[in-house]
């Protein structure tokens, strides 16, 4: 099914390329009931090539445009491909630029995780058990916003979290263990230990001014 959308692709002149996406498009967690997903990327879209949820092959269309700019979170979806199709080679261009960050983006998420750690400190400290759970669980989805943003790159999904470490690494060590504690208990020792860490990179790489955006109270996040 996928070699026949190629084949009919190569043929249109308004198909620039197409992207094999998914699971079975990065060859990894591939399971009897993994979906065939691809975009085609297109000059202009028309409908051609779009399908229905739960179709042999589920096919988006997609501008060049589109492709290197998209929702912040369909960002993911795009991270570790390769054109199967590439006519111009903007595909691969725009590939590029969907799966690029501005460093200075993640100044935004920096801010939101420190917030959430804020907001599960305090309510640990009056005893809002779940309340502090929830909080320390929403910060660890900024914190790794954050952590991939600042070295310029996007989050991915979780499901593609160890994937993507594995196989493209971070320039800093990302302790899985202690984020797995975190969402589990919102241990608030461990949450502190991971601000002082968030603290140190970001002053480092020029975001001190949000960390200090939280003053008086950051000495006290240090614990």
């Amino acid at each position: 099914m996928l070699e026949a959308l190629l084949e009919r692709a190569r043929a249109d002149e308004n198909v620039l390329g197409v992207i094999h996406s998914g699971s079975r498009g990065r060859n990894t967690y591939v399971t009897d009931d993994s979906d065939w997903d691809a975009f085609v990327v297109v000059l202009e879209e028309r409908g051609d090539y779009e399908s229905e949820h739960g179709s042999g092959v589920e096919v988006s269309e997609v501008t060049l445009e589109v492709l290197a700019a998209p929702p912040d979170w369909a960002r993911p979806a795009f991270l570790s491909l390769t054109p199967q199709l590439d006519k111009t080679g903007d595909v691969a261009a725009s590939l590029r630029a969907a799966t690029t960050l501005d460093p200075a983006t993640a100044a935004q998420p920096l801010d939101a995780y420190v917030n959430s750690y804020y907001r599960s400190a305090k309510n640990t400290r009056v005893g809002l058990e779940l309340a502090a759970l929830l909080d320390a669980q929403e910060s660890i989805g900024w914190y790794l916003q954050f952590l991939f943003a600042v070295h310029g790159r996007v989050r991915p999904y979780n499901k593609w979290l160890e994937w993507e470490l594995e196989h493209h690494p971070l320039p800093v060590e990302l302790d899985l263990d202690r984020i797995g504690r975190i969402a589990r208990t919102g241990d608030l020792d461990e949450q502190r230990a991971l601000f002082r860490e968030v603290e140190a990179l970001a002053r480092e790489l020029g975001h001190g001014a949000t960390i200090d955006g939280w003053e008086p109270d950051v000495a006290w996040l240090r614990g």
